[in-house]
């Protein structure tokens, strides 16, 4: 491992980053208080801020968001995890994707603030953002919680304008708590005194009822969903997007009172999202394909109802799933919930991440299913495999799709 002084380029950045705490994930926002300190608290000279939270959705959210800002406009930073290709997507400066060449100085002189203390890779790169969204000055800053919400790196904004809330389930049991009570709590950490927040469209009545009640107690105005007609266009496909999309005109609305309803109609159809229910229909990997192949990164059981829903409308008979997943999701509850859609499914690991799941390993847990799996050592093999004739899914993981984008 070289040291700090010795790095001079992007990657090597990236890697000692990685290395500064044993734990990817340990909660605890001390460690990034200190460093926010260090840099003259960079996270309250931010613009309007809005402060997102929730275990599905809350990139679809974001991005309806930034493209209606867009539209209206303004120029707009966005912080959100995790990437599908290359870091720089996680750091959004006035509509454009972080430039290499800042994003390396910025890292370093963070870096060196932090002076090799304890910290984990998402607190540095939170305090890196915050540091460049205080320096290139925008409209609107949209930032996006990575886990949880109360001991997330992104709670130390003391000053939000406005909260959001999506749609809440179990994810990240590990970290967030076993029960949906405790992962909602925790989601609910992001809300503040007399900080508007939006509740987006909850599965169950009980998550709903707690965040209600912790908006009271915390005095946390709550701001009436915004309805939209289904026959609006949104960019991204999937009826569950629409949900994403009302959070997203209610905290625009909610904003800028004199935004017009032309501007919004027009910033949810431009709205792009990459990996989430996207259709590909060319490309090296998928040119000889002669039916729909759709990719998305579900990876937990409220994802794969949203598939599942969106297969149904599709009516396009049995399909052939190739699926990679990592080693800490509930592989056999996400299945179930995509079984009668499935034909068969190829199984396969993910290319550079040590806690996926094996093909092995993912074949033994889906031994009590009905339908035929094929074991895969990667990915292109598992699509080259697939039948051109049947539908074609690939699933499991951001990860997954992240490598898909970037071999395509």
């Amino acid at each position: 491992m070289k040291k700090l002084h010795q790095i001079n380029k992007l990657d090597e950045m990236l890697i000692y980053l990685n290395s500064l705490h044993p734990k990817y994930i340990d909660f605890n926002l001390n460690r990034i208080k200190r460093l926010m300190k260090k840099l003259d608290n960079p996270e309250k000279k931010l613009p309007l801020v809005v402060h997102i939270a929730g275990t599905n959705g809350k990139g679809s959210t974001l991005s309806f968001m930034k493209h209606i800002a867009e539209e209206y406009g303004l120029k707009v930073n966005c912080y959100l995890s995790p990437h599908l290709i290359k870091f720089n997507e996680r750091i959004v400066i006035n509509g454009q994707i972080i430039a290499d060449k800042l994003l390396f100085k910025m890292l370093k002189e963070v870096a060196i603030k932090n002076n090799n203390a304890k910290i984990t890779f998402f607190e540095i790169t939170t305090a890196v953002a915050f540091l460049v969204f205080s320096k290139f000055k925008s409209d609107l800053c949209i930032i996006e919680t990575g886990l949880g919400g109360k001991l997330d790196a992104t709670n130390i904004l003391e000053k939000k304008n406005i909260v959001a809330l999506t749609k809440i389930g179990f994810d990240h049991k590990e970290f967030l708590g076993r029960t949906l009570r405790q992962i909602t709590l925790e989601k609910c950490g992001i809300l503040k005194k007399s900080t508007p927040v939006v509740i987006g469209q909850q599965r169950s009545k009980y998550v709903e009822n707690l965040i209600l009640k912790e908006a009271k107690i915390k005095q946390a105005p709550q701001i009436k969903r915004f309805c939209i007609p289904k026959n609006w266009k949104l960019g991204l496909s999937g009826d569950h997007q629409y949900n994403n999309a009302e959070i997203a005109v209610t905290v625009m609305r909610t904003i800028y009172k004199d935004i017009k309803c032309s501007t919004i109609k027009k910033g949810l159809y431009k709205t792009q999202w990459p990996g989430r229910l996207q259709t590909i229909s060319n490309g090296k990997l998928f040119s000889e394909r002669q039916k729909i192949t759709l990719i998305d990164g579900a990876h937990n059981i409220d994802g794969a109802i949203v598939i599942n829903d969106h297969l149904k409308t599709l009516n396009a008979g049995k399909w052939t799933i190739i699926l990679g997943m990592m080693n800490n999701k509930d592989v056999i509850n996400f299945i179930k919930k995509i079984e009668k859609q499935t034909d068969m499914v190829f199984l396969t690991p993910i290319e550079n991440q040590i806690n996926s799941f094996s093909a092995t390993q993912l074949s033994k847990k889906l031994k009590r299913f009905d339908f035929k799996t094929m074991n895969f050592n990667t990915l292109e093999q598992a699509i080259s495999r697939a039948p051109k004739d049947k539908p074609l899914l690939i699933t499991g993981s951001l990860y997954l799709i992240g490598k898909i984008l970037e071999k395509n």
